[in-house]
């Protein structure tokens, strides 16, 4: 199905530059989250369902709206609209919990979210948008889409040139408030496929951010990787997040304290490429030998071969025990050590 356009929406007019207007321009990039998001673009963070995307987009929310760098990187502070497809409930837990774990209170001026999900990919749909952003009467900074399924009436996911479309829509969002928007996508039936729906979407946008989510000491975690950056280096480390379980200060009907969920940086597994192998043992840790090998293996990706990813296996698990992270117990058997 074709997306229903109604012409609501009128494009700026199409004309052509002289070359010396463009050259004129910084070749700067601007950035909105530095080296991660640029301020006028339109990208995605995308996983499987639960990996935790939701929770690190909510968290550079909260680093944009209260002018804080997120994981070490510096921030431009701005408002940030918050597109929801789901309840409000939710949502405030979750930035509640972000604000008991960093100790801080978020400006609560700079963030302001939707009270329902509404089609992005139609002209009347976008117009509505555009109508309820210029009733706030502060042009936004960032426009987080939580998630794109949810904002998506008419298109198909799976069709290219409704997914072009779409990108089209953000892209004059983008241009008339000179804001980023990040997309909240989901990954296809096989997470290794990469992001769900047609290629035609992250052909067309200027980032994309995976989320592969792992457990490591009994404790959820996941990691995020740059996929794409197409104005600036794409080359930056893997960044690693647990998914921390946050008691807040209120309790329900049953007198339990009401719970919420943020991510935490985890330093241990930020990995450059000097230590991946060491992190994907540590991230596919199982008590025994064997098992854990296959983990291994089956995480380590490239062209090598099973035996040269066991002598792999074999020099890394040998590595760990001499630099303490873990203990072999009995023979073939490990625990993790606390380091």
């Amino acid at each position: 199905m074709k997306i229903k356009t109604q012409n609501i929406i009128q494009q700026p007019k199409y004309r052509f530059l002289p070359l010396a207007n463009v050259f004129n321009q910084s070749l700067a990039v601007e950035w909105l989250v530095r080296d991660y998001i640029p301020s006028q673009s339109v990208g995605m963070i995308y996983g499987p369902s639960g990996a935790g995307k939701s929770h690190i987009a909510f968290d550079i929310a909260v680093c944009i709206a209260n002018g804080l760098d997120w994981c070490d990187k510096s921030t431009k502070q701005g408002h940030v609209l918050i597109m929801a497809g789901e309840g409000h409930n939710g949502l405030t837990r979750r930035l509640k919990s972000i604000e008991k774990v960093r100790d801080i209170e978020i400006d609560t001026s700079n963030i302001s979210i939707s009270e329902r999900a509404i089609g992005i990919d139609s002209d009347a749909g976008l117009k509505e948008v555009i109508d309820a952003i210029d009733e706030l009467g502060i042009a936004p900074d960032l426009i987080i889409i939580d998630t794109l399924s949810r904002h998506l009436m008419d298109a198909k996911e799976n069709s290219n040139e409704d997914m072009a479309s779409v990108v089209i829509n953000l892209e004059y969002l983008m241009r008339k408030y000179n804001t980023a928007v990040l997309l909240v996508h989901h990954t296809g039936k096989n997470p290794k496929s990469g992001s769900r729906g047609a290629s035609s979407l992250k052909a067309n946008i200027d980032f994309s951010f995976v989320v592969d989510p792992f457990v490591f000491q009994q404790i959820k975690h996941c990691e995020l990787k740059c996929e794409k950056q197409k104005d600036a280096s794409d080359d930056l480390p893997p960044l690693s997040f647990g998914i921390e379980v946050v008691e807040l200060d209120e309790l329900d009907d049953s007198g339990r304290p009401i719970t919420g969920a943020c991510v935490i940086p985890v330093a241990f597994v930020t990995r450059n490429k000097s230590q991946d192998y060491k992190d994907i043992a540590l991230k596919t840790f199982m008590t025994d030998k064997s098992e854990w090998q296959k983990a291994f293996i089956q995480e380590v990706e490239g062209d090598l071969s099973d035996d040269s990813k066991k002598r792999k296996f074999r020099e890394i698990v040998k590595k760990l025990v001499n630099d303490g992270w873990v203990k072999e117990f009995e023979p073939k058997k490990y625990m993790i050590t606390t380091h």
